[in-house]
């Protein structure tokens, strides 16, 4: 497949931020909150963004809250805790720019979380960066996905994130849908990709993409 633009997501598909995002929520929610969620309460809310789902949980005011009390452990424990790229992630970034392909961020991410995330990590070389403040809804809702594609003059692309969230928004925008599955455990990654969704494209690995394109 000849593609005129890649899109990513961030977390979970080019940078490991999941023991940063787990030690930030559980801060934010034991300092906050007198009876803290469970992990598996957390989990059954499949948040697909950093903010929404806290104010779609606990309210506006509670919510933006936890948020502010979330960055603040964010950016301290960022130096610590920060994964940095999955292996593999910066030799496909470097192939596709080197094949001229354009290349953009559709995260979930808050625009406070990605600056402070850039700070530690080279996000530079994106020419579209949508975060979690430029669109009215998250994933799967494709407002972000469709924004990027629009900003990187439309053409067939393809969107690779790590949940169903991320394909099934790709689909709703009208671009290939690729299921990134190199960040979970190697012996999980063909069950997961059993269940993708027809026309979903599983990758192992990050160089997986190139074969397809």
């Amino acid at each position: 497949m000849i593609v005129d633009a890649v899109l990513f997501d961030l977390d979970g598909t080019l940078l490991d931020t999941q023991r940063l995002y787990a030690a930030s929520y559980h801060h934010a929610f034991v300092t906050e909150l007198a009876e803290p969620p469970t992990l598996e309460q957390f989990a059954a809310r499949r948040p697909a963004s950093e903010r929404l789902f806290l104010l779609e949980w606990y309210g506006e005011e509670v919510g933006e809250r936890l948020h502010r009390r979330m960055l603040e452990h964010y950016e301290a424990r960022a130096a610590e805790l920060l994964g940095g790229f999955y292996d593999g992630v910066t030799a496909l970034l470097d192939a596709l720019r080197a094949r001229g392909v354009p290349l953009a961020i559709v995260t979930g991410k808050s625009r406070r979380g990605y600056e402070i995330t850039s700070a530690h990590v080279d996000l530079s070389g994106f020419e579209v960066v949508v975060v979690e403040d430029d669109v009215p809804a998250a994933k799967p809702d494709p407002a972000g996905i469709v924004r990027a594609h629009a900003a990187l003059g439309g053409g067939r692309a393809v969107y690779v994130g790590d949940t169903p969230m991320d394909a099934e928004a790709a689909t709703r925008a009208g671009v290939q849908p690729a299921a990134a599955l190199w960040a979970r455990p190697p012996g999980d990654r063909a069950r997961v990709a059993a269940r993708l969704g027809d026309g979903v494209w599983p990758l192992h690995a990050p160089e997986e993409l190139l074969t397809r394109l």
